[in-house]
């Protein structure tokens, strides 16, 4: 194969002739390919054996231009150099044969060397049989490898020690992966109870996992808040289920609904309390008390009665057949009379008088 033919295959914007260029379509769409594969490729011409296709990630590997490797001979930029089977390596590209994975040195354009990982895959350019070359950097790769063990050590060492209830469930077969001591804590089970099962199968959701209702290895019905999402593990998806026990808040919570509906039954006997308390606070003098009282009509010891009864002037109003202006008139008379300006100050006033429900205690002489 000729120079002008390779530089074919590198340079597509060059004049083409009908010899070469035999399948555009597909050898175009292989360009694209090995340029936007992440992972550094170059391409070998199994016929010449020189390259003929070099993508960024390469160079960027390499810390070379498309000038130090296109059109070279694989003896001249050997990247199988120091292979223990290089001898079958390079029959393999000649008989235009797979290459598994391979350790080499990959010598540099300034000649100093890469450790990297070979892989070879026969491939078709413009009618041609190429060798096509996926190089990893292991060095890279390692670090990378390491980092992953960090993160996923963190990451397991955070939910193996969060005070969170959690459990990781495999997608694929519902089974549980992995469970951390405070969700074992609660259900009071170990870790190996609950690993490797369905959760189907774990008698503690008796409603279904999403119920929220958990039962504890002693028999006791948990009540919990359960929220999950999707995870993605070693390229696997799992499903983080999350438990927050509230058994002890809704027990109080319904303590407080019972003893709310029980003051409320018995708000009567509330309001007199506080009137009385009011009463004890603000006692009025015995002449002010006296002559007060003494001012007060008939019609208006009986709103007054009302007044400590608890009622509005709607309710006085239909109690009494008058009008709401009516009754608000007799209020203001009332609390003009006593000397007073609030309906609560006028209740204890009448309630320390004898005002509480019953008959009006008589004009004092």
């Amino acid at each position: 194969m000729t120079n002008d033919c390779l530089d074919i295959f590198t340079r597509p914007r060059h004049a083409l002739t009908e010899t070469v260029w035999t399948a555009p379509d597909r050898t175009t769409r292989l360009q694209c390919t090995i340029e936007s594969n992440p992972a550094p490729a170059i391409v070998c011409s199994v016929r010449s054996l020189r390259y003929v296709m070099v993508n960024r990630s390469f160079l960027a590997l390499t810390s070379s231009l498309e000038d130090d490797w296109l059109h070279r001979s694989v003896y001249e930029r050997d990247i199988f150099k120091n292979v223990v089977n290089c001898d079958l390596v390079k029959s393999a590209l000649v008989n235009a044969q797979t290459i598994p994975q391979t350790p080499a040195n990959l010598t540099m354009p300034d000649k100093t060397s890469r450790r990297v990982i070979v892989t070879g895959q026969p491939v078709t350019v413009a009618g041609q049989p190429c060798m096509l070359f996926a190089l990893t950097d292991i060095d890279a790769w390692q670090e990378t490898e390491r980092r992953h063990d960090q993160y996923r050590t963190s990451v397991e060492a955070a939910f193996a020690n969060s005070s969170a209830c959690m459990m990781i469930v495999d997608a694929a077969d519902n089974s549980v992966s992995m469970a951390n001591e405070s969700l074992c804590s609660l259900i009071g089970c170990l870790s190996d109870d609950l690993v490797g099962r369905s959760i189907d199968d774990i008698d503690i959701w008796p409603s279904g996992i999403a119920s929220g209702f958990v039962r504890a290895k002693s028999g006791q019905l948990l009540e919990c808040h359960v929220s999950h999402a999707n995870v993605t593990l070693a390229q696997q998806t799992y499903t983080l289920w999350t438990f927050h026990d509230v058994t002890n808040r809704r027990i109080d919570e319904r303590n407080l609904a019972a003893a709310i509906e029980a003051t409320m039954s018995e708000s009567k006997w509330l309001s007199h309390a506080i009137l009385d308390n009011l009463t004890l606070r603000s006692e009025p003098s015995h002449g002010s008390a006296r002559s007060g009282l003494n001012d007060l009509t008939a019609r208006e010891r009986e709103v007054l009665t009302l007044i400590c009864e608890g009622m509005d002037d709607k309710t006085m109003a239909r109690a009494l057949n008058v009008s709401g202006n009516t009754v608000r008139n007799h209020v203001a008379r009332v609390y003009s009379k006593i000397g007073v300006n609030r309906r609560v100050a006028a209740a204890a006033w009448g309630r320390a008088r004898g005002f509480d429900g019953g008959a009006a205690r008589p004009a004092l002489p």
